[in-house]
């Protein structure tokens, strides 16, 4: 190949093993996230409620409401926007389970999972971020969902990608 110092056959050695890495990495990295992706969302979970708990025992109660007036009438000194936010996307495991169910039909629960944890975990956050900063109440709270990797592929769209969940509303004191 090339004279010399082995370059070239270093060059070629490394190309080999870096395809050889690619090859394995994908098929493991679905075999892995059969076996543990429930693991690890369920311990997701686990500790969301953990948290939700403790804020809850905190405050004596929730301190984000969706109505565009405080709780209890109090008056209002100070106003300001509270803002959380969080990505989330499902496990290549829960990709491939989701397209077999989409060609038969019905409901997709690994889908239904990844979106009931961005929301709930988005509020937690919302929460947290009210309670860090000062506020008593959150009011008028809305929460958004967007499709942040929608790839296209000829002229078929991803099903499923990342999402992002933004929660918002108005701090009051």
């Amino acid at each position: 190949m090339f004279e010399g110092s082995g370059v070239g056959g270093l060059i070629v050695l490394s190309l080999i093993a870096l395809l050889i890495v690619f090859a394995l990495f994908f098929p493991l990295a679905f075999f892995y996230s059969m076996l543990f992706g429930g693991f690890h969302q369920s311990r997701m979970f686990k500790k969301l409620l953990i948290r939700e708990k403790r804020v809850s025992e905190t405050l004596g109660g929730d301190n984000i409401h969706t109505l565009s007036t405080p709780i209890n009438l109090q008056k209002i000194s100070q106003t300001g926007l509270v803002m959380a936010n969080i990505s989330v996307g499902p496990s290549w495991w829960q990709l491939f389970l989701g397209g077999i169910k989409s060609i038969f039909g019905g409901q997709i629960q690994s889908f239904d999972k990844i979106l009931a944890y961005g929301r709930n975990e988005v509020m937690q956050r919302l929460r947290e971020q009210a309670l860090g900063e000062g506020w008593n109440e959150v009011i008028n709270v809305r929460v958004e969902t967007s499709m942040v990797m929608n790839k296209v592929k000829g002229k078929q769209q991803n099903k499923m990608g990342t999402l992002e969940f933004v929660a918002y509303g108005t701090g009051i004191r």
